[in-house]
């Protein structure tokens, strides 16, 4: 098994990043920063300037910057702690959801308390929050209930702890990567992925290589994408392949995903039963349990009109049979001689086809029945239940679009062969499938250009 390494030359979307925040606060060298040949670029004890940035940007470094550097005044346990404390006394969802198990063994508050950060992962939860102090919030919230989880898989203290730093950093590899596929609302095309996919991967290697962290930690980040199906990413782990730390993180960051938004515990239950197989039974439960103990006779509004268009649910079940049938097509041409190819196309129909059972076990084939009488209903929880199926299952044809077009990047024959498949389970888009104007190890950022998947 080959060990990732991270590279001594510095990325740029990070250095961006530590520039600017040098311009509010010190950011000082904690030893002197030499590049491979042995020159001296800054001086231990140098405050950074933006005079700097072509400087360090340019050079090829003896040890990573990362490790060079501390901020005064950045964050701390204290900070994250009166985050945590916000967070908890404000998101009734939240504490729904850590109920009981919160007062079970360490204490969240104890977990975050306990923590210690070194000055590289100290300066990345300094940049995330001085980015956006929202994208703070929502990795405290993911440590929270990534505690929550992993109480509920009744892990020991150790991978608590773990599944609490996990959370916290898990998104630490998207300082790494290019802001434009950051923003907020973009819609990735499917070989666009090839820039986000590789963050928890990212975030693996920068934990293992700046922190003294049980291999638990950096192994949890890896795998907070991952499904307990194989449907998640960048490895497509499956079962016993995902650690319990990572299994909590994975389904803590898809519940902070839902929770800002309106009946967030409804959404979340209907997000993780959708797919049997993709989470464990026991976070169902979990969310059930915290449904069963909100207040009764709770009444969803309406949902907006555009949400009750059910020429929406007749093409998405066309998408849905399309796809079906392309691939199926696809399979018995007697052209088709790559086994990689054919290996993918039966993965890919075999997740279409529990989507096709998804979309039936949620009742939205029965809007495709004439004088249905499903919008007759004041609470408009049928109309709720239907958007949030009908947004749950598109996200998952645009997923297996994503793995395609991210498997076949590298064959110019196999895109090309799979290019009118990625197009329509991602929505039709004639572009979809476009290929990276560079080879992808040229897109990446550098440090994981370094690195090799173990």
């Amino acid at each position: 098994m080959s060990r990732a390494s991270l590279s001594t030359s510095v990325n740029q979307h990070y250095l961006n990043k530590l520039m600017k925040l040098t311009e509010v606060m010190d950011v000082a060298a904690s030893e002197d920063i030499v590049d491979v040949r042995g020159m001296k670029l800054v001086a231990k004890g140098t405050k950074l300037t933006r005079a700097q940035q072509d400087t360090l940007g340019g050079h090829k470094l003896k040890k990573t910057l990362e490790s060079s550097l501390s901020a005064e005044g950045g964050a701390d346990n204290h900070l994250i702690l009166e985050t945590a404390k916000r967070i908890l006394d404000t998101s009734v969802p939240i504490n729904r959801i850590l109920g009981p198990n919160a007062g079970r063994g360490i204490s969240p508050q104890t977990l975050l308390a306990n923590m210690h950060f070194g000055h590289a992962m100290r300066m990345m939860i300094t940049l995330t929050d001085r980015e956006n102090p929202r994208a703070l919030e929502h990795s405290v919230t993911v440590s929270l209930l990534s505690i929550g989880m992993a109480k509920k898989l009744q892990l020991s203290n150790d991978d608590q702890m773990a599944a609490a730093l996990a959370g916290l950093l898990h998104d630490v590899g998207e300082l790494y990567i290019d802001p434009a596929y950051l923003k907020p609302g973009k819609r990735l095309l499917p070989h666009e992925w090839a820039h986000l996919v590789i963050h928890p991967r990212i975030g693996q290697v920068l934990i293992t290589e700046l922190e003294s962290y049980p291999v638990s930690v950096a192994r949890a980040v890896s795998e907070h994408h991952e499904r307990l199906d194989g449907t998640g990413y960048p490895r497509q782990s499956a079962g016993g392949m995902i650690s319990g730390p990572g299994l909590a993180v994975s389904v803590a960051e898809m519940l902070a995903g839902v929770l800002h938004k309106d009946y967030p515990l409804e959404r979340a239950e209907l997000a993780l039963k959708i797919i049997p197989g993709e989470h464990p039974h026991h976070f169902l439960s979990a969310i059930s349990g915290a449904l069963r103990n909100q207040p009764a006779n709770r009444p969803i509004a309406p949902s907006r009109p555009d949400e009750n268009d059910d020429e929406a649910i007749a093409r998405l079940l066309s998408r849905i049979a399309d796809s079906l049938q392309a691939g199926q097509q696809m399979l018995g041409e007697e052209t088709l001689r790559s086994p990689r190819v054919w290996a993918l196309i039966e993965r890919a129909l075999a997740r279409i086809r529990n989507i096709e059972r998804a979309f039936i076990s949620t009742g939205l084939d029965a809007y495709l029945k004439n004088n249905h009488g499903l919008h007759d209903h004041d609470d408009g929880t049928l109309q709720f239940e239907k958007a949030v199926a009908t947004r749950e299952i598109t996200w998952r044809l645009r997923d297996i679009a994503r793995d395609l077009a991210l498997n076949t990047a590298d064959v110019a024959t196999d895109r090309d062969m799979l290019a009118g498949l990625i197009g329509l389970l991602d929505g039709g888009l004639p572009d979809a499938a476009i290929p990276l104007s560079q080879p992808l190890s040229q897109q990446l950022p550098q440090q994981q250009a370094q690195a090799r998947a173990a």
